[in-house]
């Protein structure tokens, strides 16, 4: 399984968009869940799902600043309990 990990390139593992950025997060979580990886192969992909998860957000982060703009100025700004 190492040899599957060092044969795709970081570029390559970027999602586009954060439909994709949540499906490779989950698929990583659950090769995690599956307890068949050797220690530095679960650190490995424990890191890449962390930046999965912090690609995620900054994507999340986005979307929520563009709704924002294209609300304007004078709309009130959702809490977190709306979303």
């Amino acid at each position: 399984m190492e040899n599957d990990m060092n044969n795709t390139s970081a570029s390559a593992d970027t999602p586009a968009d954060f439909a994709s950025t949540l499906d490779a997060l989950e698929a990583t979580v659950r090769r995690l869940e599956g307890g068949q990886l050797g220690l530095e192969d679960s650190v490995a992909l424990f890191k890449q799902g962390m930046d999965l998860a912090k690609r995620a957000e900054t994507q999340l982060q986005q979307a929520r600043q563009t709704v924002e703009i294209l609300l304007g100025e004078n709309a009130t700004p959702m809490n977190q309990d709306e979303l």
